[in-house]
């Protein structure tokens, strides 16, 4: 029990006080308290703000946006994903790839909508290839930037 928040270890007396001083066991005070704790948790998570996590670049993704060939070093012809997850449902819904060249040069750019509890997926590639060097994927939620990653052509 000591995880948890002012506002849950408050529900968590209240339940308890409610349940025995109507004549319940302490056992069922301790599962009432649970009950409304892990309420009050999944209430507190259902309104948390929207952050980006899990991110993973690689050569391949299966079925559900997910990478699963993780690399940072791929050849011209290759294609590029980055997968990314998110949690919280408020703030920004629209999800940003800026892909850019050694340079700074931006190679590519695209926006999706995010899909609550589904992974966003993007991808790079060139029908000639990409040209070798360094590049980067900067990712944006909204306007913010939350995530970078480096990768590196080769010839």
């Amino acid at each position: 029990m000591s995880h948890l928040t002012r506002a849950e270890s408050f529900v968590f007396a209240a339940a308890t006080t409610l349940v025995s001083g109507c004549g319940g066991s302490d056992e069922a005070a301790r599962a009432a308290a649970e009950k409304a704790a892990a309420d009050s948790a999944a209430a507190a998570s259902a309104s948390a703000p929207r952050k980006v996590s899990g991110v993973m670049i690689g050569s391949r993704i299966d079925s559900v946006g997910r990478v699963i060939e993780p690399t940072f070093q791929f050849a011209p012809k290759d294609t590029v994903y980055i997968s990314v997850g998110t949690s919280g449902n408020e703030g920004s819904t629209g999800l940003t790839a800026a892909w850019r060249y050694q340079s700074g040069e931006i190679v590519d750019q695209s926006t999706a909508q995010i899909r609550p509890g589904e992974n966003t997926a993007f991808s790079l590639a060139k029908p000639k290839g990409l040209k070798p060097g360094t590049y980067k994927v900067v990712l944006f939620l909204g306007d913010d930037s939350v995530d970078t990653k480096v990768f590196a052509v080769k010839k």
